[in-house]
């Protein structure tokens, strides 16, 4: 009798309004804070007995036409408060289920104002019009690689930066299992050729998947996108949730990698989709190469 007693004395018991109150106010915040999708900036610094004099390099990767602000401002605000030397364009800045009007409000801000240069992503081929892609890109004064390289001259030192297009494009869109066709490897090889002279070489590739492929290559950093940070994170001790072509705990969601001799920094891009992004903003990523202390 007395444990029925008990037992309907605990169910009567009310949970304090004031608890309530805080539990409501700690779950929103906690959301407010996790679904947060404000623009953000990386900064990475590597460091090399090649470089001279610091050099700045913004890679903008993953832009799927996303709109930040009016016309871009947003973006823009950010790009112009870090004033880089180089802009690199690592992939699905446009892609196949949205206007380009994001896109083209991009290049037409930065394309004859910054060195530019550009490498396809899995999207713009998806889009069937890619040809039309790089000739909208190039119309802004973008420089398109494709298994070739430019040499890029700041503060006095020569600079390399290559780039291959995205495995998708290749043998029919057929994605092998390891990801490169003999296409792409051909684009790769091209590039690689041209390292090794003593200045220091950027490899522009979407894939962060593709490591052994970069390891010990010859280029002394690699710059990649496509992981979208992972989707979900839990800092300090998730790096990423799910990722493409890597699948559930991608080991290259976003951040800086040694791959032996060569350096591999993935953006976690800028897209926005249906899909959540959890602790996991959209991101520009800052590159400062300076020389070896």
């Amino acid at each position: 009798m007395r444990k029925d007693k008990r037992d309907k004395a605990n169910k009567n018991k009310k949970i304090p309004k004031s608890v309530k109150v805080v539990t409501t106010i700690g779950v929103l915040m906690f959301g407010t804070v996790a679904l947060w999708q404000g623009l953000t900036v990386k900064q990475y610094n590597v460091n090399s007995d090649k470089i001279k004099s610091p050099v700045r390099i913004m890679a903008i990767t993953d832009l799927h036409s996303t709109i930040y602000g009016s016309k871009q401002k947003n973006l823009m605000e950010k790009i112009q408060a870090y004033d880089p030397d180089v802009i690199i364009l690592v992939g699905d800045i446009a892609v196949d289920k949205v206007p380009h009007k994001g896109t083209k409000l991009l290049l037409s801000a930065i394309g004859r104002k910054y060195p530019c240069y550009y490498v396809t992503g899995n999207h713009e081929f998806l889009s069937g019009e890619v040809t039309y892609i790089k000739e909208m890109i190039r119309s802004y004064g973008v420089t398109i690689l494709e298994g070739n390289s430019s040499l890029i001259e700041v503060d006095g030192q020569q600079i390399r930066i290559a780039g291959v297009d995205d495995p998708y494009g290749f043998n029919g869109y057929v994605y092998y299992e390891d990801g490169i066709t003999d296409e792409w490897r051909e684009q790769f090889n091209n590039c690689n050729e041209e390292t090794g002279d003593g200045i220091y070489s950027i490899l522009l590739s979407h894939r962060p998947e593709l490591t052994e492929v970069y390891k010990n290559s010859g280029f002394d950093l690699v710059v990649a996108g496509h992981a979208h940070g992972g989707q979900v994170r839990i800092p300090g001790i998730l790096n990423g949730l799910l990722a493409p072509n890597q699948g559930l705990f991608p080991k290259y969601a976003g951040g800086l990698y040694e791959l032996d001799d060569t350096t591999m920094v993935v953006s976690r891009g800028l897209s926005r989709n249906i899909i959540p992004r959890v602790f996991n903003p959209p991101e520009i990523v800052v590159i400062d190469l300076e020389p070896l202390k």
